[in-house]
């Protein structure tokens, strides 16, 4: 089984000029799991009709319930990944606050283990932050 969704491996395959049309290269996998774990996070619960729960609230909307507005995007960051992405497995989110106490300024850490298609897993940590437009970026 290939690393990369099926859109992508179809796009790959129906682009005349991809390098990769015929192999997936395990190497880019982590490349693909980073793609779509920023897909993920910037989708808003609701969004998608076939999985209503896919992706994460809108950050606008804890405001409100700081200081608990962190716990409850950790969760779910962590809950939404544990689902919807399953080549990473043992995923841990946490939450570090680069502001002052009554800030929102923060940035989620992810760590967990990438499985390869052969098996074999190594550990990977992710990076989000997110800008003045509530657009998660990972690093």
């Amino acid at each position: 089984m290939s690393g990369a969704s099926l859109l992508r491996r179809i796009r790959r395959a129906a682009d005349p000029t991809s390098a990769g049309r015929s192999v997936y290269r395990g190497e880019d996998l982590e490349g693909v799991v980073m793609e779509h774990l920023s897909l993920m996070l910037n989708t808003r619960q609701g969004s998608s009709l076939t999985c209503p729960d896919y992706g994460i609230v809108e950050l606008s909307e804890l405001l409100q319930d700081f200081p608990d507005a962190l716990g409850v995007m950790q969760r779910a960051i962590k809950n939404t990944v544990t689902k919807y992405e399953p080549r990473l497995k043992n995923v841990q989110v946490r939450a570090v606050q680069t502001g002052t106490a009554g800030d929102l300024n923060a940035f989620f850490e992810i760590t967990a283990q990438l499985q390869y298609p052969d098996g074999t897993r190594r550990p990977v940590r992710f990076t989000t932050s997110v800008d003045e437009s509530s657009n998660v970026k990972i690093s």
